[in-house]
């Protein structure tokens, strides 16, 4: 009896966790109503920039923590908005992963500008996973190099003036990565990604090391190359397992960051959903695309 209530108790544990869209495999995406409620290009105290993983749909599993960030400091101080990239895996061709990522990390740090140019007094934060943790490590301290058999193109770190108004940064299982830094949290900290970064790479990268927290689990075959057993789940529940720790690490960042107030709410156009549109379905298939493509092609 005791056996079959404890095997009820972890099917309805999981049942639970699938139907939250950050789930390894969710069952709808993060663009309800609630989510991209906090969708803004307005000027705000606080504004999120997510880099979303490859062939996720706008704002991707980072949907969920961002909204969270933004609702435990307020509505009134925070915004979130999305990186506009391709954010495609090597599924879509051997050389789309790095033409995707090379846009993202160059276009990415244009719109960290832009908005910091016409909101000169908010703070920023930067959140990515998979490919998106990559793209949003380029952006802070530079990125390019050889990864998936293909050559991503270099881009310099982003100007100090402006890396200076990110109060926190977190990414997530991220490909372009490098083992034994003091800012990477989990026990696949001692293993390089799929591509280590360069050494002018990780000193420009340094200068956040009091603001960045990098996730990479152990068996991760994205992040942390090497370790064994290798296991796809752990590239993806990141945000199941670190979802609590991160929003109230950010949260803190942010409220000791005191920004000045009020910040002056300059109009910008509030977009109701994502690139996805108003979709909610499954996206298992094409996450299992994209994890294959990956594995496979590494």
């Amino acid at each position: 009896m005791k056996a079959v209530l404890s095997t009820l108790a972890l099917i309805a544990t999981v049942a639970v966790a699938q139907q939250r869209c950050d789930a390894e495999y969710p069952e709808t995406y993060c663009n309800t109503t609630e989510i991209v409620s906090f969708q803004t290009s307005d000027c705000k105290p606080f504004h999120v920039f997510i880099v979303r993983g490859s062939d996720e749909p706008y704002p991707g599993r980072q949907g969920n923590v961002s909204s969270q960030v933004c609702a435990s400091l307020g509505k009134d101080q925070c915004g979130f908005e999305n990186i506009e990239y391709p954010a495609k895996s090597t599924a879509w061709g051997k050389e789309e992963w790095c033409k995707s990522a090379s846009k993202g990390a160059s276009g990415g740090q244009a719109q960290v500008k832009a908005y910091s140019e016409k909101c000169p007094k908010s703070k920023l934060i930067l959140f990515g996973f998979s490919q998106g943790a990559s793209v949003a490590q380029d952006i802070l301290g530079g990125g390019g190099g050889h990864v998936f058999e293909c050559d991503q193109d270099t881009n310099p770190a982003l100007e100090s003036s402006i890396g200076d108004k990110f109060i926190a940064a977190v990414t997530f299982g991220a490909v372009a990565r490098s083992r034994d830094q003091n800012y990477t949290i989990g026990d696949g900290k001692s293993f390089d990604g799929t591509r280590a970064r360069t050494t002018e790479q990780l000193s420009a990268l340094s200068k956040y090391s009091d603001r960045l927290s990098d996730y990479c689990h152990h068996g991760d075959p994205i992040c942390a190359v090497g370790s064994e057993p290798v296991d796809v789940a752990q590239h993806l529940d990141y945000f199941i397992l670190h979802n609590e720790e991160v929003v109230k690490w950010v949260t803190e960042k942010a409220k000791a960051s005191s920004p000045k107030a009020p910040v002056s709410a300059q109009t910008g156009e509030t977009a109701a959903t994502g690139a996805a549109g108003g979709l909610s379905v499954a996206y298992a298939p094409i996450v299992a695309l994209a994890v294959a493509a990956l594995l496979f092609t590494a």
